[in-house]
């Protein structure tokens, strides 16, 4: 099933015209049907009148690209068109799929060179949007040899699109990014494996005061010979990465020789990282960070740790998992959080294995210790002063570095870094003032503090309770009543009771609950009856999974009609009641005076019996009913 994905609002309408384009069109461009074959002199087209600049639209195909693409101030170029659109939220997306999975795809393919380019900072904000962008090779007019398939500067923003399978023989093999903006793109397969900087995925390298922001992407299967396996960054602008799934990148120039950095190299104060997984990638270290500051990120299960270098840099480490990392492959020796010496290094609210050092001069506050650097659950005899398990995430990969076999290919596709209640990482985390949500955009913090790594986990909404005057009351599981529309705040996988007692004559016709589409501000999703999972006690039982809101009918027993006694017979001894005249079939519900239901049954004669202790009941046959006494 396909769905229509609306665009973010950072596409305005298009007040100025369109610039169409079409794989082998020989038209003039003003329409879909009279396309333009050729982007670049589409590009040139639409810039033609300084003051109302067009915006290029291609459809769907293979363009073959043997000159880069140069981009132009103010000029937005779209792909992922079928050729019949009329407004950019017309374009369709995969259902379920990513940002980049356009159903219908504009393949750029480099013929010997590389796909776009920037020769200059822009002074409006220029999109380049939905394309897939493979087998460039750094060769243009810009930083030529760097920047396999794109270069991208300030005020451009390169958004969903696919980077792939692009090498240089400089910097960034996949981009080469001096400011700008990439969000919402996957970077894959990409090399760099000589130059100085680095950057098998991306090398930012801004400078001041211009800003680079990298932000909601994929970057994994990348390659740097010299460091950065996903990410090098350079630079006296800052760089800003945030919710980035890191994993499977490689600092590695031989089999075995390691290079700083298999997921990130910085080499710059000026950046952030927050919100980020950075798993099973290979390099001497998973992170280089010569000043900077990481904000609650998981770095879980890669051969190298979190290395902080320099004795004059300044680095904050603040509410990150550092866990199941170790110097190699093989998972022998254990790494975590290291470093050069250094009083200007804080390291506080974060997870380790290993011990966070305390003869390094590093401000250190809050940081626990796991027990286990392979066990994700709990351990028996922990050592002291460990938490006694490890961060319990809800799935992990079972090997420690970039995958080398197709097995372990397939555990990427299946990890889960999230945390359960369960994980002693919930709540632990300090306030940080850039961190307002977490990887989902859930957020912060859901709790009574921000948790440790990533994901925040959710806390949802229960709404319980009757009025005064409703013929039944709902008491919490320690008896306390609650009054009409009580809310309470449970974490994702709690377990929730309450008891639900009908006054006298009653009984609960149904109970359901209904869940919220709006974090539970109101309920008007689905509704999910209950009524059958009530026990004779009274007492439900749930799992909190969502935010809901929980409705009860109760029912008057006194209204239904007495049951015919000229047909049906209750005799009533000091043991119980026997129905004779039944019709096979027939259900027999029995339910205390203040109508908690305790017995029920189908009859399979045309008698019953019930055995039942003194008290007074009410016994229910089809929609008839009688009271009773057993003495």
């Amino acid at each position: 099933m396909l769905a229509i994905i609306c665009s973010l609002g950072l596409f305005a309408e298009q007040k100025n015209g369109i610039v169409y384009v079409q794989a082998g069109a020989t038209g003039s461009g003003t329409s879909w049907s009279d396309a333009l074959g050729d982007i670049q002199a589409a590009i040139t087209l639409a810039k033609s009148t300084s003051t109302a600049r067009k915006d290029v639209w291609v459809a769907a195909g293979n363009y073959s690209i043997s000159t880069a693409i140069l981009m132009a101030d103010s000029v937005n170029v779209y792909g992922g068109f079928a050729g019949t659109e009329t407004d950019l939220t017309q374009r369709v997306k995969i259902s379920g799929g990513n940002a980049w999975d356009f159903v219908n795809a504009t393949i750029l393919t480099g013929n010997g060179n590389r796909l776009v380019e920037t020769s200059q900072n822009f002074d409006m904000v220029t999109s380049f949007d939905g394309f897939t962008l493979t087998n460039g090779n750094g060769v243009g007019t810009q930083l030529n040899n760097s920047g396999g398939a794109a270069v991208v500067r300030g005020n451009m923003t390169l958004s969903n699109c696919i980077i792939k399978n692009s090498s240089t023989i400089g910097n960034g093999g996949g981009i080469n990014m001096t400011g700008g903006i990439i969000s919402q793109c996957w970077i894959y397969g990409n090399t760099q494996q000589t130059g100085t900087g680095g950057g098998g995925g991306i090398y930012v390298n801004p400078t001041s005061p211009v800003i680079a922001t990298i932000e909601d992407c994929k970057i994994n299967a990348n390659l740097s010979g010299v460091r950065g396996g996903g990410i090098n960054i350079q630079g006296t602008g800052m760089t800003y990465c945030s919710n980035l799934k890191i994993f499977n990148n490689r600092a590695l120039a031989a089999a075995s020789a390691y290079k700083p950095g298999g997921a990130i190299y910085t080499n710059s104060g000026n950046n952030q990282i927050k919100n980020c997984l950075i798993y099973n990638n290979s390099g001497t270290n998973a992170i280089y960070c010569n000043g900077g500051n990481l904000y609650n990120n998981t770095i879980v299960k890669n051969a190298g740790g979190l290395y902080m270098a320099g004795t004059s840099s300044v680095v904050n480490a603040l509410n990150n998992i550092v866990w199941a990392c170790a110097t190699d492959s093989t998972g022998t020796t254990a790494t975590s959080i290291t470093g050069a010496v250094n009083a200007s290094f804080s390291i506080q609210n974060n997870a380790t294995y290993n011990p966070v050092s305390t003869t390094s001069s590093w401000v250190n506050a809050n940081n626990i210790q796991f027990s286990s650097n392979v066990s994700n659950g709990d351990v028996t005899n922990p050592a002291a002063g460990t938490v006694g398990s490890g961060p319990k995430f809800n799935h992990v990969t079972r090997y420690i570095g970039a995958a080398l076999t197709a097995d372990q290919i397939l555990q990427l596709d299946s990890v889960d870094w999230s945390i359960p209640k369960t994980s002693p990482c919930l709540d632990l985390g300090q306030t940080v003032s850039a961190v307002t949500t977490d990887i989902t955009g859930l957020s912060r913090p859901q709790g009574s503090a921000y948790d440790i790594g990533a994901y925040e986990l959710p806390y949802y909404t229960v709404v319980a309770g009757e009025s005064s005057t409703a013929n039944g009351a709902i008491y919490s599981s320690l008896g306390v009543l609650q009054a009409e529309n009580t809310s309470s705040l449970y974490v994702m996988g709690s377990t929730v009771e309450f008891l639900f007692q009908p006054n006298t004559g009653y009984k609960i016709g149904s109970a359901y609950y209904t869940t919220s589409t709006d974090g539970g501000l109101t309920f008007t999703g689905t509704q999910t009856d209950f009524t059958s999972q009530i026990g004779s006690d009274g007492f439900w039982t749930g799992t909190v999974n969502a935010s809901f809101k929980i409705s009860v009918v109760w029912k008057s027993l006194t209204a239904l009609p007495a049951i015919a006694t000229n047909n049906i017979k209750c005799l009533v001894s000091d043991t119980g009641v026997e129905f004779v005249g039944l019709t096979k079939g027939d259900k027999v519900s029995v339910y205390t005076a203040n109508g908690m239901l305790i017995n029920q049954a189908q009859s399979k004669s045309d008698r019953m019996s019930i055995s039942l202790s003194k008290g007074v009941y009410i016994v229910c046959i089809a929609d008839s009913a009688t009271k009773m006494i057993i003495k």
